[in-house]
Order: C-alpha cells, then sequence, then structure tokens
C-alpha cells in the first residue's frame, strides 16, 4: 500500500510490516513473504532486514508488534513508534526496551536506515 504524501520509505516500512505480521500470525515463512511483497517495488533486498527489526522490535519491547491490515490507511501506535525510531538517527535509547537488547536495536535501526537508502535512494 502506498500512503498518500508519505515518502516511499516509508511506504515500504509500513507496508513490510504489515505483511511481516500477517504471515507471522499464518506461521508463514516471513522472508519469502516479505521479499514477494516487496519485490514488486523492486525493494525485495529489505526482506531480511526488515525481518530482523521487527522481530528485534518485538523482543526489545516485550510485546507482539501491533500492525493495521494492508488497506488501513491510518497507522498503529507501533507503525508509529517504528518510524519514530527510523527518523531518529543515534538518539537515547528508546524507552521501555530491554536493556540487554538496546545495542541490537539500535544496530538494527541504523542497518535498516542504510539500506532504505541504498534501495529506495
Amino acid at each position: 500500500m502506498r500512503f498518500a504524501f508519505a515518502s516511499p520509505a516509508t511506504s515500504t516500512v509500513i507496508d513490510a510490516a504489515r505483511t511481516w505480521r500477517i504471515a507471522r500470525d499464518l506461521g508463514e515463512p516471513v522472508q519469502p513473504a516479505l521479499f514477494l511483497r516487496l519485490g514488486i517495488s523492486g525493494s525485495g533486498l529489505l526482506a531480511p532486514v526488515l525481518d530482523s527489526l521487527l522481530t528485534l522490535f518485538e523482543a526489545g519491547f516485550r510485546q507482539r508488534f501491533d500492525a493495521g491490515d494492508l488497506s488501513d490507511s491510518d497507522l498503529t501506535g507501533d507503525e508509529q513508534r517504528l518510524l519514530e525510531l527510523l527518523d531518529r538517527d543515534d538518539s537515547p535509547a528508546p524507552v521501555g526496551i530491554r536493556p540487554d537488547l538496546t545495542a541490537a536495536v539500535r544496530i538494527a535501526l541504523r542497518s535498516t536506515r542504510i539500506m532504505l537508502r541504498s534501495v529506495l535512494g
């Protein structure tokens, strides 16, 4: 889904997060589902980095990632939080994150930013 007035990176991340959630809930392999969905726009290479980021998000915040339906135009709180984290470069540790996963989440965020720039320009 492409959100009106959203950047390509925002649309890609939200579309991937929603696809990731569906695949996880159905017990399907996540990365192939992401690759197929993202491959439509030529962004399939983002599948591993987004899978890792979302998995660490759940582990770090000790909660299930709440994603909207593929057709929803509104963002969930978790989707907003994810986008805010991706917008901040080298910010303090997010409030509520497990201290033992802080470094891993920061690395995943940095890797995702790099890959988004690399793949989407």
